[in-house]
C-alpha cells in the first residue's frame, strides 16, 4: 500500500487566459471573457488571473516513500481515466494538504476552505479585504510547513505587490490571527506575477516569480540577477527574522545578485512542483508567442540554473542569442496551437488509484483542458507524451493529496479528481 505523506506541497476567465499572452496583457478586466486573450496577440493569458521549505523544522521534511523502489516507473499512457467532480467554488486557484491530511483550497478572492466529504467547507482564512483580483492577481499559492506548524500563503495586496506570509497551525487548526509576513515584492505590472509557492524536500520554502509583466520582458528581468523577478527563490522561513537565506543558495556570495535566487531565466512559472519521491523539480513556464515549456532538474541541478528567458523562449531565440549556461526545457509545444496557449504545470503521479500512471508527469493548458502526461527515461529525456482523453476545463492548477492522488481546479469553479475509468 502506498504510504500516506503530506504533499510536497486565473481566475477570471480573462485573467487566466492572459497567462501566456504577449505585450498588451497588462490591463485585463477581471470579468473579461477568455476571448480577451485574442485581443492581445502578443500577450500571455493571465495567470491567476492568469494563465497569461525549513532546515530547523521540528520534525524535518517527510521521509521518502519506503515502497517507492518496489514499483517500476513505466507509465502506460493508454490507460483509461475519468474525472470525478468532488466540489465547486467560484474561482479556485491553489491547494495544499494540512498536517491532518485535510485538503485546503484557495479562492482567488482571498479565502481558504477545507475540502470535506460534503464539499467545500466554510472559510478558515479570509484575506478578501487585503487582495485585489485585477489583472493576474489574487490569492495564488498555498503550502504547509514540513512539520505542519504553519500555513504559507502567497497573494497580491491592494497595491498589486507580492506578499508571502505564514499563519500558525495549532492542533491542526489554522490560526489567522497568528500571522507573520515573510516576504514582499513590488510588482511593476499586473501580469506575470507568478505566485506559486511550494515546500521542497529539503523543508525550505520556494517562491516562483514571473518577470514582472509587460510583453517580452521590457525590464529584461529574466537574465538580471539583481532582481528577484523572473526567478525561483529559496528561503528558510523558520530561521532568521523574518526568514534566513540558506547558505548554499548559489548567489549568497555575489554582491551583484539577489541572495534568495535559486534559479532564473523564467517568464512566468505559474505552477511548479517537486516529485514526491525523487525530489526532482518540475517547472511549467508560460510562454510568450511561440512556446510553452516544461523544465525538469534535480535540486542540485536547480542551483544557479538559467532557464533562458528572455534570450530564449523554449528552445527558440527570443531577445538575443542562447546563453552559454542555458538549461533547455525537456519538452515544449507551440503557443496558440492545438495544444493550447498557457501551460498549467502539475505533478509526477505517485498515487495508487491509477498504477499505470505511476511516474508520469501530468499537466494541462488553460486554453485546452485535456489532461496530458510526459514520460521520461533514466536520463531525464522525454520518451513518450500524450493526452489522457479527459477534459478538465480551464485548468489553473493541480493539487496533490496526501496519498499522491491528483485534483484539478477549473477556473469555471469545478473541482475534479483524476480516477481510474
Amino acid at each position: 500500500m502506498h504510504t500516506p505523506r503530506r504533499t510536497l506541497a486565473l481566475i477570471s476567465a480573462a485573467v487566466l487566459v492572459l497567462v501566456a499572452c504577449t505585450d498588451e496583457d497588462t490591463d485585463i478586466e477581471v470579468e473579461a471573457p477568455p476571448e480577451d486573450a485574442a485581443d492581445e496577440p502578443d500577450d500571455e493569458p493571465d495567470e491567476p488571473d492568469e494563465p497569461d521549505g525549513p532546515e530547523d523544522a521540528a520534525d524535518g521534511p517527510d521521509e521518502p516513500d519506503e515502497d517507492a523502489d518496489e514499483r517500476e516507473r513505466d507509465p502506460d499512457l493508454d490507460v483509461e481515466v475519468a474525472l470525478t467532480e468532488v466540489a465547486s467554488m467560484s474561482s479556485p486557484t491553489a491547494g495544499a494538504v494540512g498536517p491532518d491530511g485535510t485538503l485546503y483550497l484557495a479562492e482567488r478572492g482571498g479565502t481558504v476552505h477545507p475540502l470535506t466529504d460534503d464539499g467545500v467547507g466554510e472559510a478558515v482564512v479570509d484575506l478578501s479585504g487585503e487582495t485585489t483580483t485585477d489583472g493576474e492577481r489574487g490569492l495564488l499559492g498555498l503550502a504547509f510547513a514540513a512539520d505542519g506548524s504553519e500555513l504559507f500563503l502567497s497573494w497580491t495586496d491592494l497595491e498589486g505587490h507580492t506578499v508571502v506570509a505564514a499563519m500558525a497551525v495549532e492542533d491542526d487548526r489554522i490560526e489567522p490571527e497568528q500571522r507573520r509576513e515573510l516576504y514582499t515584492l513590488e510588482q511593476p505590472f499586473g501580469n506575470h506575477n507568478g505566485g506559486d509557492i511550494e515546500v521542497g524536500p529539503d523543508g525550505l520554502l520556494y517562491i516562483g516569480l514571473g518577470d514582472g509583466g509587460g510583453g517580452g520582458d521590457p525590464l529584461e528581468a529574466g537574465q538580471d540577477l539583481s532582481t528577484p523577478l523572473g526567478a525561483l527563490l529559496r528561503i528558510d522561513p523558520h530561521a532568521g527574522d523574518p526568514y534566513a537565506v540558506p547558505d548554499d543558495n548559489p548567489y549568497v556570495d555575489d554582491d551583484a545578485a539577489v541572495d534568495e535566487i535559486l534559479a532564473f531565466g523564467l517568464r512566468n512559472p505559474w505552477r511548479f512542483s517537486f516529485d514526491a519521491e525523487t525530489g526532482d523539480l518540475w517547472i511549467a513556464d508560460v510562454g510568450q508567442d511561440e512556446r510553452e515549456e516544461v523544465n525538469r532538474v534535480s535540486l542540485e541541478e536547480a542551483s544557479g540554473a538559467n532557464f533562458g528567458w528572455n534570450r530564449m523562449e523554449g528552445t527558440m531565440e527570443f531577445a538575443g542569442s542562447e546563453p552559454d549556461d542555458h538549461v533547455p526545457p525537456i519538452y515544449e509545444y507551440e503557443t496558440g496551437g492545438d495544444e493550447g496557449c498557457a501551460i498549467t504545470g502539475g505533478y509526477v503521479y505517485t498515487g495508487d488509484a491509477i498504477p499505470e500512471l505511476y511516474g508520469a508527469y501530468l499537466y494541462a493548458d488553460y486554453c485546452n483542458g485535456l489532461v496530458r502526461a510526459l514520460v521520461v527515461d533514466g536520463d531525464g529525456q522525454v520518451v513518450e507524451q500524450g493526452d489522457l482523453g479527459v477534459d478538465a476545463g480551464q485548468v489553473v492548477s493541480f493539487v496533490e493529496d496526501d496519498q499522491g492522488e491528483l485534483y484539478l481546479l477549473d477556473l469555471g469553479g469545478q473541482i475534479t479528481r483524476l480516477d481510474p475509468a
